[in-house]
């Protein structure tokens, strides 16, 4: 089976939806498919041992040769990994609603992988307009889409009500992570550790992903500089900041100083040393208030690699996860709420290598590559069933 993979950003563009879709093609790849990704030009070099097609994809005057482009393929399935501000600075560009039509005219199986759904109206009240005319267009799509893959089990029952007749399109496909394991040789993880600052006995906790505001690392950090003092504690800052707010960035820096030598901000680094670091840390920590777990690339990360992980806590989304077992809940995003689980923590050895390998051994089960491949583009019913989704979940 041969399947073109759409995505406007792939590297070495860094992109989160352009990595996740560089491992699906690898994992695909690996199951026997014949892969081609369709993107726009960037400098560098290309991930080797993938077909790329390099074509603009900026708006409605590219539509009829992104049409030809594609077709050139002779895809068995077109699969639209699609992020909404990553097509349009508002989130929706109808041109994409166009090419996708004009696919499936031409007779392909059209899999519209969603990444994002658009703007919350509870949280963005003076945006309801813009939100209007995103769910227009997502409504569309999902409606022209032969398939419609999503990454969150709440997601699924939500869209279900957008596509009243056609809720079968629908499938569930969480996240995988986007750092591969790079085992550290021996000696690694303390040679590393000790080239941080993190000596023996000391406690390293750390977040993972690109700084945006929405995410809540200020919290973290106040939870560091308030056990600091009583803890033998590092804190390291994984991750991408480049493209951030310059005036969060330098708050977060600010709010860091006092930590002074126990805190490392990495930048950017290759996926091997992302790994490297995950590897070497001992409590990981997402912050983010929505406690979105099966979307989260860089929960996955710290899965795939073992960390015990700390998130908020939200029952909708946690489905399969389970506090004390397999991840630890906090009752919401706050300094206190995280310095009492990291304290809890860091006094328990034994309930951090507990969780860290319960955990790795559910994301190696439900959520490694080969089981996202098998949920994407294969036009395969069976395939495509979603996983058992389960709404319970135990809190703290």
């Amino acid at each position: 089976m041969k399947i073109l993979l759409i995505t406007p950003r792939f590297p070495p563009e860094c992109c989160g939806v352009g990595d996740f879709t560089w491992r699906l093609a690898e994992a695909l790849q690996q199951a026997g498919r014949e892969i081609c990704v369709l993107t726009r030009p960037a400098g560098g070099a290309r991930p080797p041992g993938i077909r790329v097609i390099e074509h603009s994809l900026d708006g409605w005057r590219d539509l009829l040769s992104a049409r030809s482009a594609s077709r050139s393929v002779g895809p068995d399935v077109v699969q639209l990994e699609y992020s909404s501000y990553g097509w349009g600075r508002w989130g929706f560009a109808f041109w994409v609603n166009a090419l996708a039509l004009l696919l499936r005219l031409d007779g392909l199986r059209m899999v519209l992988a969603l990444h994002e759904t658009g703007i919350n109206f509870r949280q963005h009240p003076r945006r309801a307009g813009v939100a209007v005319i995103q769910r227009v267009h997502l409504a569309l799509l999902m409606w022209t889409a032969s398939e419609v893959l999503v990454n969150l089990p709440h997601r699924l029952r939500i869209l279900r009500r957008w596509l009243p007749g056609q809720a079968h399109k629908l499938r569930y496909r969480p996240n995988a992570s986007n750092i591969p394991v790079a085992p550290l040789p021996p000696g690694g993880r303390e040679a590393l550790r000790a080239r941080r600052g993190a000596l023996q006995g000391e406690i390293v906790v750390a977040v993972f992903g690109n700084f945006a505001s929405a995410k809540n690392y200020e919290a973290v950090i106040e939870a560091v500089k308030t056990l600091r003092l009583g803890q033998r504690l590092k804190l390291w800052l994984l991750g991408e900041w480049a493209g951030a707010q310059p005036a969060y960035i330098a708050g977060l820096q600010a709010a860091a100083l006092e930590l002074n030598g126990d805190v490392f901000w990495s930048g950017r680094l290759p996926a091997g040393e992302i790994s490297a670091h995950l590897s070497a840390a001992d409590i990981f920590v997402l912050p983010q208030n929505d406690g979105h777990l099966t979307r989260s690339g860089a929960f996955m990360a710290a899965a795939a690699h073992g960390l015990p992980v700390i998130a908020v806590r939200n029952e909708e989304n946690q489905a399969g996860f389970t506090h004390g077992k397999n991840v630890w809940i906090v009752a919401q995003s706050r300094a206190e709420e995280f310095a009492a689980a990291i304290q809890h923590l860091t006094s328990h050895s034994g309930e951090r290598e507990r969780l860290g390998r319960n955990l790795r051994a559910l994301y190696q089960e439900q959520y490694d590559w080969p089981r996202v491949a098998a949920l994407s583009g294969t036009g395969d019913r069976e395939a495509l069933r979603p996983a058992a989704v389960s709404l319970e979940n135990v809190a703290p």
